[in-house]
């Protein structure tokens, strides 16, 4: 088993391997009844896993370069940042699901283990979010793929599991130019106190988590970041999610909305965009 003594050199390592991979990207137009284009994408990733996605793209005039957004599903795996239909908003839409999630279920090799925070966490090489970080990443490699993809306009935009996935693995992506991460999951989990008495808690998984948790990365995430947390969101702490923005090195704002539960929020929906029109 491959062993790293740092977080820095892990990491390096992970997307070396994964850069080796033929992305191998391909487009399969979806018929939808929609006033701009979708499709299902597939690429290669991590481990020669191939991943699917699916792809908004405003109906423009050709040759136009856009803002791209890549996004990834809550912990339930379908959940999606965002939605296709927004790429009306003059970008497009990258839903990224992650191996073994979602649309990338297959991908699972049979592992039909759901407790994604458990899959191989007694070793950063093993661990699950190694692979899902780099899922991401490779989403990236195909939008810059793409002709009509503005390369210097790339964003990264997540809920809940989704949030925590774009906080760390944008500071693993230089392309990545700005992020939003609703209420993020994974942040400051060694105290976090809905895991006290879970698996995770023990100090050798904390050990492998430290290599993926968003506090971990934040000090190097110098890119404008827009954070949000509910102050009765019992799953991901109004703490938890402080701490990882006060490491946070770059622009940075916390909206913080005291009568939210762990769901959906119609305002910070619309600041969310408005910080990518800002940024992006």
């Amino acid at each position: 088993m491959d062993t790293f003594p740092t977080v820095d050199e892990f990491w390096q390592n992970t997307i070396r391997l994964t850069r080796a991979e033929h992305l191998d990207a391909l487009e399969e137009p979806i018929k939808d009844p929609q006033p701009f284009r979708t499709f299902r994408i597939t690429y290669r990733s991590f481990g020669g896993v191939r991943i699917t996605a699916r792809l908004g793209v405003p109906i423009v005039k050709p040759g136009t370069r856009l803002p791209a957004i890549i996004t990834a599903p809550g912990y339930g795996g379908w959940e999606p940042g965002i939605t296709l239909s927004d790429c009306q908003r003059g970008v497009l839409v990258l839903q990224v699901f992650p191996r073994g999630q979602g649309e990338s279920r297959e991908a699972a090799a049979g592992d039909t283990q759901t407790e994604y925070l458990l899959r191989g966490i007694h070793h950063p090489a093993e661990y699950f979010y190694r692979g899902a970080f780099m899922d991401l990443l490779r989403g990236v490699d195909y939008l810059l793929t793409r002709p009509d993809v503005a390369p210097d306009r790339i964003g990264a935009m997540g809920t809940s599991q989704g949030g925590g996935l774009v906080l760390s693995s944008s500071a693993l992506e230089p392309r990545i130019r700005a992020v939003t991460a609703h209420l993020p999951f994974f942040c400051d989990m060694a105290h976090n106190a809905q895991f006290r008495d879970h698996p995770l808690a023990e100090p050798q998984n904390l050990r492998t988590f430290a290599f993926f948790d968003p506090i971990t990365h934040a000090p190097k995430l110098n890119i404008p970041v827009l954070l949000s947390s509910g102050g009765r969101d019992e799953m991901c702490p109004t703490e938890t999610i402080r701490a990882v923005f006060d490491r946070l090195s770059g622009i940075k704002a916390l909206i913080h909305y005291p009568d939210l539960i762990h769901t959906a929020s119609p305002d910070y929906y619309r600041l969310c965009w408005d910080w990518m029109d800002r940024h992006l």
